[in-house]
């Protein structure tokens, strides 16, 4: 059962220099756009984006202790949603919000109507281990009563003989069956401590290993009548029934038995409900199709939030340092490199891959075998960009000992150049396309200043590929300086700007109204944006007040001439007297500008 879910907006709080949230809208169709100045936090909100995916995902890279906080806005169809929780009436629109634990993975729902569904399936498990613990408990009852007796004498004659069919004594069937009662506590009170529900929030944790299968075996006995051994002179004393006590054996056996194969019937129902919850709450584990409601929606969560992550870093990030070696440089943003590892990621599927892949994570070289760089080789050559046909014969992949793989491009010239040697613009494009090919819906594609380096007709294009991305399923989000790379809707672009509380973002503001002092340019909206941000409030508030004052013959003129509330106008009024200082909003202040004729930088303040 496919079940689509879509994030649309990511609260981020306490990442470098993002000290309060910040939110980040995406738009289905459109690329989510950053925009600011240099310093403002663009790619400190890029990078919590990566970490986030990777830290609910499963792939490679270079994982690091956060402290980060966020949540995830996603939103569930109501077909979906129906289809997922059977039989069940879902809201219309179904969004729910996904929190962030201390590990920085996705470990509380917040939903009005999500969480009482979710609730039943920690009460069938709750509910599941008690019906254990009442088990044991009888069980338990039942050696007591067996070993002394109604007046704790313990029976004569008999024997206890276990799986092994080997005699054993009754303490050591108690204390197996007192240890799982122990682990079946433990169980109980690990799920009210973990998983916490409330009336809309539920916080989900790990269910620990609590008992070993292997084990409960040990608890299957019966009951064996031995004939005493009798001097002679004593069997003319003693008589004894044996019939009867046949008869008392058997029943006996019996009650234990069933018992006996209750406890391990709801033991491995237990145990499967558990591998189930952890494979849900795990990286890289699968779940059947008939894991239930409860599992599949926790994994898909994770599966959500932790998309396939690819995040290409801006090329002046090139920067060269040295290792501990004095004799081994590296560019830490090496293009083949970055390249090798986005296919050794998402494409390779070769033995050794698991290993590449713990190598990668660890920051070590590494080596391919002859095999995987053909492989690699071909991939190469079957997925050559566009503008980059007939410039040259082929790649080749070189790999020297003890080095890192080289992408060496076979010029028509005759000449072979390293990927790494040639223009920052090239070097660059070569790493998107490769990157991009590599993607698949639901995908999560991060790019620091895209095309940075290129023409600005280039820069048309690569929009053009990372709209049609978006169209594929694919989430795009980038920083840029270009004014090429802006989309023609701008309800997607996001003004990035420093404070003295660390970044800010903000999408508040009518663009239309922008527009109109702004000539469109997006840049110049965004200067905007920072004076209004920086500006006097209450210098502001005066202001448009007295201008309106001036400008009209009464308030109600103006707020209709203005097309604003006359309420609005008021409390601009009502600032004089207040320490609750309301400042106009942008557009307003646009709409007096423009119907007033004054310069809207005269009237925001520095």
């Amino acid at each position: 059962m496919e079940v689509y879910m879509r994030i649309t907006k990511i609260e981020i709080t306490n990442y470098k220099s993002i000290k309060e949230p910040v939110e980040i809208n995406f738009y289905n169709g459109l690329p989510t756009v950053l925009i600011g100045k240099n310093g403002s936090g663009k790619t400190n909100i890029l990078e919590a984006l990566s970490a986030i995916a990777e830290a609910n995902g499963n792939y490679f890279g270079l994982r690091k202790e956060l402290s980060m906080s966020y949540k995830v806005h996603i939103r569930l169809e109501k077909e979906d949603a129906e289809r997922l929780f059977s039989g069940k009436s879902i809201d219309e629109k179904c969004e729910f919000v996904a929190c962030s634990g201390e590990d920085c993975k996705i470990n509380r729902i917040e939903s009005e109507y999500l969480v009482p569904l979710l609730r039943m399936g920690i009460d069938e498990i709750s509910e599941l281990a008690n019906e254990l613990k009442d088990a044991l408990d009888t069980y338990t009852k039942q050696l007591n009563k067996i070993a002394y007796g109604e007046n704790e004498h313990p029976l004569q004659g008999l024997q206890i003989i276990n799986f092994k069919n080997s005699t054993t004594n009754y303490d050591s069937f108690k204390f197996q069956a007192e240890f799982v009662l122990e682990q079946t506590e433990k169980l109980i009170k690990s799920i009210i401590q973990n998983f916490c529900v409330e009336e809309c929030s539920f916080k989900f944790g790990y269910i620990p290993d609590y008992y070993q299968l292997g084990d409960l075996e040990r608890l299957c006995f019966k009951l064996r009548y031995v004939k005493p051994d009798l001097a002679p002179f004593e069997e003319k004393f003693i008589t004894i029934n044996e019939t009867a006590i046949k008869r008392e054996i058997t029943k006996i056996n019996k009650a234990t038995k069933e018992s006996s194969e209750k406890i391990t019937d709801l033991l491995h129902e237990l145990d499967e409900r558990a591998k189930r919850l952890k494979a849900a709450l795990s990286d890289n584990q699968i779940i059947s199709d008939n894991s239930g409601v409860f599992y599949k929606f926790i994994r898909e969560v994770r599966n959500c939030v932790g998309a396939k992550c690819a995040f290409l870093r801006n090329e002046s990030s090139d920067v060269i340092f040295k290792t501990d070696d004095p004799e081994r440089e590296y560019f830490r943003n090496d293009r083949s490199r970055v390249i090798l590892q986005t296919y050794l990621n998402r494409v390779y599927s070769g033995p050794d891959r698991d290993e590449i892949q713990k190598q990668i994570s660890e920051n070590k070289d590494f080596s391919l075998s002859e095999a995987a760089l053909n492989e690699f080789e071909k991939y190469l050559n079957a997925n050559i960009p566009e503008f980059e046909n007939g410039m040259y014969k082929r790649i080749a992949v070189e790999q020297s000992d003890g080095k890192l793989p080289s992408i060496l491009l076979h010029e028509k010239s005759g000449e072979i150049v390293d990927l790494n040697s040639t223009s920052a613009g090239r070097r660059w494009y070569f790493t998107y396309y490769f990157m991009k090919n590599t993607l698949k819906n639901g995908d999560l594609f991060i790019i620091d200043e895209p095309a940075a380096m290129l023409h600005p007709i280039a820069q048309k294009e690569v929009l053009k590929e990372l709209l049609e991305l978006e169209h594929q399923g694919i989430n795009v989000i980038y920083s840029t300086h270009s004014p090429y790379l802006i989309p023609n809707d701008w309800k997607s672009v996001h003004f990035v700007m420093m404070t003295d509380g660390g970044t800010t973002v903000t999408q508040e503001n009518k663009y239309d109204a922008l527009k109109q002092v702004t000539g469109g340019d997006v840049f110049d909206l965004q200067e905007l944006l920072e004076r209004y941000q920086k500006c006097d409030k209450e210098a502001v508030a005066h202001q448009c007040y007295h201008i309106v004052l001036d400008s009209f013959e009464n308030i109600d003129k103006a707020a209709e001439q203005l097309n604003l509330a006359v309420s609005a106008i008021e409390s601009w009024r009502k600032n004089i007297n207040s320490k609750k200082f309301r400042c106009p909003k942008l557009e307003n202040i646009i709409l007096i500008a423009e119907k007033t004729r004054r310069d809207i930088t005269d009237l925001l303040q520095d």
